[in-house]
């Protein structure tokens, strides 16, 4: 049996594992292939890629880009990214500029309410990595705030909370351009949490971020129940695009969710990723990855 997980993240953005880490975990459960997918880097990929050419596991370089539309956040994942390609770097660079600044802005608004935090607790998790909100929690878990990461991020750090500070992201059409342009395809990513409160409102951002030339959609999620992936597979035969899907992993920052099965139902057909390189092979890009 084939077992591919196509969402995961490291130490290069908020996951507990190392990029070799989590390679080693991979082959040790099993998996045949693996998209490393850090929030707004490609730094762990090529530690990835080369530990998983020593373990004879197919690793996938990925991003997951940030990104907004009808005042919805919105992730998008990009596989098969050339993560040595200057525009995608750069640009990557400009956005954990970004990132860094609101970091700060959401202590100093945390501080200011009354928590116990203070921009000193980031810069001693720094190390030269890309910082995200779930580092920022993992602080108020530690300090008694809350007990896990879902709770600390609704709490103080999600819209209309006491921490929160709007991120500047990308537009939707320069996620997409900047993904292909490194030779990969993009996709929407985890499509459930768009507009949480409002579904048929998730879909149809969705079915938009498609027809502006997005590959296709996560269809399989660790969070999604048969509703979820219903609708999903509907919007994929709606528009005969991609699918892809992932846990999500994170290592310990995210409890009880688990490489490839994530929360212990999940399976991320193995056809997902012959689909996908079927594509690549007729854009002629595929031979370098």
């Amino acid at each position: 049996m084939n077992i591919i997980d196509l969402h995961t993240h490291t130490t290069a953005s908020d996951g507990s594992y190392t990029p070799a880490e989590l390679i080693r975990y991979a082959k040790e459960k099993g998996l045949s292939a693996i998209a490393v997918t850090d929030h707004d880097t490609v730094a762990g990929a090529a530690e990835a890629v080369k530990e998983g050419l020593r373990l004879g596991i197919r690793v996938i370089p990925g991003v997951e880009l940030s990104t907004r539309l009808d005042d919805c956040d919105v992730h998008m994942t990009g596989l098969f990214v050339d993560y040595q390609n200057e525009d995608l770097l750069r640009r990557l660079k400009d956005m954990a500029v970004c990132r860094s600044d609101r970091n700060f802005k959401m202590v100093d608004k945390l501080k200011q309410a009354g928590f116990q935090i203070d921009r000193s607790d980031l810069e001693k998790l720094g190390n030269g990595k890309v910082l995200a909100r779930g580092h920022i929690a993992q602080i108020l878990i530690a300090r008694g705030y809350a007990d896990d990461l879902r709770e600390a991020l609704r709490k103080y750090l999600s819209k209309g909370a006491p921490g929160y500070i709007q991120k500047e992201v990308l537009s939707p059409p320069e996620c997409i351009r900047l993904v292909h342009n490194a030779g990969g395809l993009i996709f929407v990513a985890h499509m459930h949490q768009i507009d949480p409160e409002h579904p048929e409102h998730c879909i149809e951002i969705c079915r938009r971020l498609i027809k502006m030339g997005a590959d296709g959609l996560e269809t399989r999620y660790c969070e999604f129940d048969d509703w979820w992936r219903k609708a999903a597979e509907s919007v994929a035969v709606q528009f005969d695009c991609l699918r892809s899907g992932g846990s999500d992993f994170h290592g310990t920052m995210k409890k009880g969710l688990d490489l490839a099965c994530g929360y212990g139902d999940l399976e991320v057909p193995y056809d997902f990723l012959e689909a996908m390189e079927r594509k690549l092979s007729g854009a002629g890009v595929l031979a370098r990855v």
